[in-house]
């Protein structure tokens, strides 16, 4: 029976009746059927298909304006591209205008310029300078004061007052301490093999010379370019105006700065060797008339000399450069070997080169080209240099035209070294790896040469314990300048004084020295450490930064201070005792019994019975005997009561070893 609210069951069988009763409670409604759920499942997946219809179209719209943004960006690189091309065209067009716009006015400038020029060049040296004089008094090279009536003996020449700004002034200080005949050979070298003929040429009071040419544009870095190269013989300074007004704190100020030289037929008087001396300076050709005078860079670049660069960088690099000068001693210009040459012709390759001589840092001028193949001795190496300027080098129109007049004038000027300059300038990688370390080389050789040739000459002097002379007078005369920045006349004394013989621990050095307790020369034995200590504090002269020592005069003439063994030459029997050498024979065998109370005395009184430092002490002192001269880094400190046998200790030390390795005792 079924109720809304329950329902019972009853169950009825034949053996007996046992009634059972359930009451089962309303659940929730049933929410769906199996017609809402097909339905459910239908819409689930009309949703799903509707998602992803959603997501292939908005994944199709994304492509697409991933399309269209990449067409864009396509198109406006392109535009760029574009854009930048015709930019660039513009730009060369506008370069090449302007280049055609600059080559007219050059046409119509050079010209002019070269009117102006030759307005000033034709001018006499004595017309250009006549406003630039100013007359010397009582045969001095002081200048005349205005209103001053004094006796005019010469003639000043200020560089600072000639209006065309571009005389200038070679200076070749010749040694004052050669021979007059040396003096003149050296002058007469340098007039012949130096300078060419269109210079005006004036003898200096002492020998020396003035050349006077044209700067024609060569930048100076000051008015006064003292020293510019220094030989032993021959030191060369170079006047030009530059900068005509004096400068205080960076500001140029209203004062004219004063570059003066003295002028030929004038003379002055100096006392030398308590004599009064009169001296002249004068003219070696027509000075006044020259005209037409030779250009200060052809005249450097003939030498390989370049100091057109800012001072401060001269003076930094001149000790680099100087292995590029090619000047000798006798006032030659070194030749070119075929080396150097053949490389030189092999680095000429991929230049640009033009018809107008520009200076050779500014652009390669096929007139300085020919000059230098022209130069080369080896006529196999300079063909080679010949058929390569055209066949590896670009040459501008202009050259092309005047390939063939050029090629004459060059001939007319040979000058190989010009092409190291070319190259360094306008081929650096291969300068710097090629051409540098041969002329680094070259000149190595003509040092080493030089050094050989100076040992020959050097006087072979032996210590000599009746001289006076020692180290003392070494110092002495370096103070007073007498050895004239030569290290050759520093060994040459050093000789009198130093050897340097073989021994079981290399050099060993033996110096002679005044002994004032015994009241006379004797030899000592020193080490390489003490005898440098003494060199060391003898110093020459400076060097840029560098102290100049006595020590560089004895390693570079190191051979002549070399000695196998040593002799000593006196009748003396007693000179022996002054260089003793060990006064103990070394032992093959040792005989301990010998050294017993010694050593039981170091071992108990010294060390105190304790076996570390009785042995260091051994080490210590077997160092000592081991290495002579060298020093032990160590110093033993005794203290203790008196009389208990410490003087013995040092005594025994003393006995073996004093005067030989005393920095050790």
């Amino acid at each position: 029976m079924t109720t809304e609210e329950s329902t019972s069951v009853q169950t009825i069988s034949n053996e007996s009746i046992n009634v059972k009763h359930m009451t089962l409670e309303k659940g929730q409604k049933r929410q769906y059927n199996r017609k809402t759920k097909s339905e459910d499942k239908a819409k689930e997946l009309m949703d799903k298909l509707l998602e992803q219809q959603e997501l292939a179209r908005i994944k199709s719209e994304q492509d697409e304006f991933d399309t269209q943004k990449k067409e864009a960006d396509e198109q406006e690189f392109t535009r760029h591209i574009v854009e930048d091309i015709d930019q660039k065209k513009l730009k060369e067009q506008q370069k090449q205008e302007q280049q055609m716009e600059m080559d007219q006015f050059l046409e119509k400038l050079i010209p002019i310029a070269a009117q102006m020029k030759e307005e000033t060049v034709s001018k006499t040296i004595m017309e250009r300078v006549k406003n630039a004089m100013i007359n010397t008094v009582n045969y001095t090279k002081i200048g005349q004061k205005e209103g001053e009536k004094k006796q005019v003996t010469g003639k000043l020449i200020d560089l600072t007052l000639v209006e065309d700004g571009d005389l200038c002034v070679i200076d070749f200080d010749i040694n004052k301490k050669l021979s007059i005949e040396e003096t003149d050979k050296i002058r007469q070298n340098i007039i012949d093999n130096m300078l060419p003929a269109n210079v005006g040429l004036v003898k200096t009071a002492h020998g020396g010379l003035h050349a006077y040419c044209n700067r024609d544009g060569y930048t100076l870095p000051s008015n006064r370019c003292v020293k510019c190269i220094v030989l032993d013989n021959i030191e060369i300074d170079i006047f030009g105006q530059m900068f005509k007004y004096k400068e205080h704190g960076g500001m140029e100020q209203k004062e004219l700065v004063q570059n003066r030289v003295v002028g030929p037929n004038s003379s002055f008087r100096e006392t030398k060797n308590n004599k009064r001396e009169t001296l002249k300076y004068e003219a070696v050709n027509d000075w006044a008339n020259m005209t037409h005078l030779a250009s200060l860079r052809e005249i450097l670049d003939s030498w390989n000399v370049d100091i057109e660069i800012p001072f401060k960088d001269y003076v930094d690099k001149v000790n680099m450069r100087e292995f590029g000068w090619q000047i000798t001693e006798e006032g030659t210009i070194d030749k070119m070997s075929d080396e150097i040459a053949q490389a030189c012709v092999d680095g000429l390759k991929n230049l640009e080169i033009h018809n107008y001589p520009q200076p050779i840092n500014m652009e390669v001028s096929l007139l300085s080209v020919f000059s230098g193949i022209y130069g080369i001795t080896n006529e196999q190496i300079r063909a080679e240099g010949m058929k390569n300027i055209r066949q590896y080098n670009k040459l501008t129109p202009n050259a092309e035209k005047n390939y063939g007049e050029t090629s004459f004038n060059g001939e007319r000027k040979p000058n190989p070294w010009i092409l190291t300059k070319i190259l360094r300038y306008h081929n650096k990688d291969y300068y710097e790896q090629t051409i540098k370390p041969l002329l680094k080389q070259n000149y190595e050789v003509k040092k080493q040469q030089k050094i050989s040739d100076t040992v020959q000459q050097i006087e072979k002097h032996v210590i000599d314990l009746k001289d006076p002379f020692t180290l003392i007078d070494v110092s002495s005369k370096a103070l007073n300048g007498k050895y004239e920045n030569k290290l050759e006349l520093v060994a040459q004394d050093l000789l009198k004084v130093i050897k340097v013989v073989p021994c079981q621990n290399g050099w060993c050095f033996i110096i002679k020295e005044y002994d004032c307790i015994a009241g006379k020369n004797t030899i000592k034995y020193k080490s390489k450490t003490a005898i440098y200590d003494q060199l060391r504090s003898i110093r020459l002269w400076q060097d840029g930064k560098k102290h100049i020592t006595a020590i560089d005069a004895l390693e570079q003439y190191h051979s002549l201070f070399e000695k196998i063994g040593m002799k000593f030459i006196s009748n003396n029997e007693g000179i022996f005792s002054i260089f003793q050498g060990f006064k103990y024979m070394q032992l093959d065998e040792v005989d301990q019994t010998k050294i017993e109370q010694f050593l039981g005395l170091v071992k108990d009184t010294i060390a105190a019975n304790d076996e570390l430092i009785y042995e260091y002490l051994l080490n210590w002192f077997s160092f000592i005997v081991q290495n002579i001269g060298k020093k032990t880094e160590t110093s033993i400190i005794l203290q203790g009561l008196q009389g208990i046998g410490k003087n013995v200790f040092t005594n025994v030390l003393c006995e073996l070893l004093a005067g030989y390795s005393s920095k050790n005792i």
